[in-house]
């Protein structure tokens, strides 16, 4: 190998582009005791034509340049080589992304750097590719679109080699690149690992083959590759375990608990933590993801540091997965709350939110990687969804997507029926409450106290005379009635609640 020696390989196949970009390279200052050769390659393959040039040459540096590239910077190579006096970068670009958007394409990304960026990155665009190693270039997968390109960055880095942002060396006079899906697809599968945080999605589910079957597939299905899908099985019959040994997909964990009881198997998926994962969505075995839920979700996250609860639209599906109707009515865009907005809003809009399925959790945000607010919100706490929004949006903003992303789906056989939970919902809007009026964050005031007493006492209160005309008995029924009698006290003893225990 020469370490004194620059080879310049360009992929000729526009004659008058090319000779521009050869009169503008003998113009260039070459450092003294080095050499510098300019290689024009051809060929049906732009990055097999790139990967025989490299393996013939004997040049520790190789530059490639795209044939419409200008070389605007004569003293470019002195720079260069300051740069590789770190031998732990492997190669250098003059534009592209210090972070890769989730959809794949440097190109479009949000987090793309300008001519005056100097740095780590992680991907460089291909019109200027310096390297002071060298790496097979992945022909196998690429013929001539961008994205060989970026899977070079990616290959360096799994090298072990920094990938750096040069300087404003070139002007590019080309045309725009034509996105070509199938070699964008071929890059997120073979690097989605390398780019993006792993996301666990997590589905309990209990004697429901057939949603349970579209909620998995709906899971499979998304745009973002870098996932693994967590089953936690609870149910009486053998169908689900029978249909799960119908895939071999390496991203799905099974977990059959044949002794488990409702609040074992919820308990057991809500206390789910891969330590890898950075993300998790729960998904009801109900309920869908549409395709690209997570591939957005994640972005919002990668885009907005102060966020710390992305959700977005979701349709309202009926048994058999018809729309119905949709929450994306209530917003005209995607919009930013402030925290303090947002978990106010939550208190006296209801759930505008959306159900866990609707929602991407960045870990580090949850309590105790746990949801709910409080730590004896267990079980099937009635409200689980909106006790964890709040405690989310204690510590961040919130962005809501107007797009649908996930279709939550309304029966008479899910949980949200079930007459205990349906009795104590004010219990929980109670609990909720006196935790916020307590901390004083989101219900800051009396008069909004006041108003949240009278809110949570009409739902009891309609609700209690529900029970009493069918003559239904349960357990939870006093707990109702003694949380009533408690918010009704509040109002004339200065705002103080005190809540029963529940039995």
């Amino acid at each position: 190998m020469n370490a004194r020696k620059f080879e310049i390989i360009i992929y000729a196949t526009n004659e008058a582009a090319c000779q521009r970009l050869i009169q503008s390279l003998q113009a260039v200052n070459v450092p003294e005791n080095f050499d510098a050769a300019i290689q024009p390659v051809t060929g049906d393959e732009k990055y097999f034509a790139y990967d025989t040039a490299m393996r013939a040459s004997d040049a520790k540096y190789k530059i490639y340049i795209d044939e419409h590239a200008v070389i605007t910077d004569e003293n470019f190579l002195y720079e260069l080589l300051e740069i590789f006096r770190d031998e732990t970068i492997g190669a250098v670009g003059t534009s592209g992304a210090v972070e890769l958007s989730t959809h794949g394409v440097s190109l479009t990304s949000a987090k793309r750097f300008d001519k005056n960026f100097r740095g780590e990155v992680e991907i460089v665009d291909g019109f200027f590719f310096a390297t002071q190693y060298d790496l097979p270039w992945r022909a196998d997968l690429f013929a001539d679109d961008f994205f060989g390109g970026q899977a070079q960055c990616v290959e360096f880095k799994r090298a072990g080699c920094k990938i750096f942002s040069g300087g404003d060396w070139i002007s590019y006079n080309g045309e725009n690149f034509a996105l070509d899906e199938t070699s964008r697809n071929k890059f997120l599968d073979e690097y989605s690992t390398d780019l993006f945080p792993l996301v666990t999605i997590i589905i309990p589910t209990f004697n429901r083959p057939k949603f349970f079957r579209e909620a998995l597939e709906s899971a499979l299905n998304q745009t973002y590759r870098n996932i693994e899908i967590v089953i936690s099985d609870n149910s009486t019959d053998d169908d689900t375990e029978i249909l799960i040994q119908s895939y071999s997909d390496a991203r799905i964990k099974y977990f059959r608990h044949k002794d488990f009881d409702a609040d074992d198997n919820w308990n057991f998926a809500r206390a789910y933590d891969n330590p890898a994962a950075e993300y998790v969505n729960w998904i009801m075995d109900d309920d869908i993801f549409y395709p690209t839920k997570l591939e957005k979700m994640v972005e919002v996250y990668r885009t907005n540091p102060d966020v710390s609860l992305v959700t977005s639209s979701r349709d309202l599906l009926d048994e058999e997965g018809n729309v119905f109707d949709n929450t994306q009515k209530y917003f005209k865009r995607d919009i930013k709350f402030s925290s303090e907005k947002a978990g106010k809003q939550l208190f006296f809009l209801a759930n505008y939110i959306g159900e866990p399925t609707t929602v991407l959790i960045r870990k580090k945000f949850l309590r105790d990687n746990d949801l709910c607010w409080n730590a004896d919100e267990t079980g099937f706490f009635p409200l689980v969804d909106v006790s964890t929004w709040l405690q989310l949006l204690t510590q961040g903003n919130l962005v809501r997507l107007i797009e649908c992303l996930s279709g939550f789906r309304r029966h008479t056989n899910q949980g949200s029926y079930l007459t205990n939970i349906y009795t104590l919902v004010p219990v929980a809007w109670a609990k909720l409450l006196k935790t916020a009026w307590d901390k004083k964050i989101f219900i800051k005031n009396e008069l909004d106290f006041r108003k949240m007493v009278a809110q949570i006492t009409s739902i009891a209160a309609e609700r209690l005379e529900k029970i009493y005309y069918k003559k239904i008995q349960s357990k939870e029924l006093s707990t109702l009635e003694e949380t009533l009698a408690a918010l009704a006290q509040s109002l004339i003893n200065g705002c103080k609640l005190e809540l029963p225990t529940e039995r």
